[in-house]
């Protein structure tokens, strides 16, 4: 996508939340919302919020909230089952990732047939409306065309611009929330996204421009935002947003930086960094972020000693300005001493097979936009290092 469609986006909740919502549900005439949302939304600031709204407008909605935080093709399919039932006319979608990328695929799925699998079948635009809110700061799905599900365990990357959400609520009160491990992983997740958007072999003005952003945001406020206390009571929530606590405009800015990075990997998608994390993370159970951060802490690197062979070798030099560096070994340097300090990575628990396993598992068509040709010996002494040099 390019900025300019990127920028398309309707987002409420600029100034008025409570007003903007109000006028956007009148406006548009919704009566019939499928809400796809975890079981704690009721708990969320918003989700009162909402609630209220719809009772206000008498508008009916079904909460579908069966799916896991890695969401399965069979619990989408339940869900187009669910919103043909409730006979829906809009789907909001309220929370992390998955329940992001679970009501993108039920807007996605919906229009197509039931009698093939419909990860097989041509997509293609359908009219349902599309409005989200995050309460994580990590994945920008609020802002990707891309969702992600699971099919017999594997991963399947979807990706249509369709289900680019042309609705999108801003409201950073959820993050107060989060448990500290949450924060930590959600925030890699975003700085992976903005660190490849920017390396990434189609990198361009725009993405350049919303990772930089997004990497100066985390640098300036995530030792803040991990400090702050996590407040789970939903009036405790609504009161810390207001203006006169400085805290909320550290949750403000952590959620910028994460939908600049989500916009950033909008427009370039993701390379190694991505593609090398994900038998990586179903293999040790890792949270999808950590996963990438794993990766990333051999890749970027290896990157600095093979820029020779790099597309654009002038992009890592960008990206070490980004982390306040003059050369390209220091940058890389910076994004280590980041991972030493949030003290997450984890030592892993290796089997003698895991590295084959890694290495066969790797798919060739998701390393096409890495600016490096990684060789299958580039992969195994990735791998050999991620894994601790065993």
């Amino acid at each position: 996508m390019t900025g300019e469609e990127i920028e398309n986006q309707i987002v409420l909740g600029k100034k008025n939340l409570r007003e903007e919502l109000n006028s956007f549900f009148q406006g548009y005439s919704f009566k019939r919302v499928f809400l796809v949302a975890g079981k704690s939304f009721s708990k969320l600031p918003i989700g009162k919020e909402i609630e209220e709204i719809f009772s206000d407008l008498g508008i009916s909605s079904y909460h579908f909230s069966a799916f896991q935080a890695n969401p399965r093709l069979e619990e989408v399919e339940a869900g187009i089952d669910a919103y043909s039932a409730f006979q829906g006319d809009s789907i909001l979608a309220v929370g992390g990732g998955s329940a992001l990328d679970t009501a993108k695929c039920i807007k996605l799925f919906a229009g197509l047939s039931k009698e093939q699998s419909y990860l097989e079948q041509e997509f293609r635009e359908n009219d349902i409306p599309l409005l989200v809110h995050p309460t994580t700061a990590g994945t920008g799905s609020e802002s990707t065309p891309f969702a992600v599900i699971y099919k017999g365990g594997e991963k399947c990357s979807v990706e249509h611009e369709s289900i680019y959400p042309k609705y999108r609520i801003e409201d950073a009160r959820s993050l107060r929330s989060l448990p500290l491990y949450q924060k930590k992983v959600t925030l890699l997740d975003a700085l992976s996204h903005a660190m490849e958007a920017i390396w990434s072999k189609y990198s361009n003005e725009d993405s350049r421009a919303y990772g930089q952003k997004a990497i100066s945001l985390i640098l300036t406020n995530y030792k803040a935002y991990l400090s702050l206390e996590n407040k789970n009571d939903a009036k405790v929530q609504g009161k810390a947003s207001s203006a006169e606590d400085p805290s909320q405009s550290v949750l403000e800015s952590i959620a910028e930086a994460a939908n600049l990075a989500g916009k950033a990997i909008a427009v370039t998608k993701t390379t190694a960094g991505h593609a090398l994390s994900y038998k990586l993370g179903s293999l040790y159970q890792l949270p999808h972020g950590l996963a990438t951060a794993m990766v990333n802490r051999a890749l970027y690197p290896f990157m600095c000693r093979e820029k020779s062979r790099m597309i654009h070798p002038e992009n890592l030099l960008f990206l070490a300005k980004c982390f306040l560096a003059e050369t390209e070994e220091e940058g890389a340097k910076r994004y280590l001493e980041i991972l030493e300090d949030l003290e997450i990575i984890p030592t892993l628990s290796v089997k003698a097979g895991d590295l084959e396993n890694l290495v066969a598992a790797v798919n060739p068509e998701r390393l096409s936009n890495h600016p490096i040709a990684l060789r299958e010996e580039d992969i195994r002494l990735l791998y050999k290092e991620i894994l601790g040099g065993k």
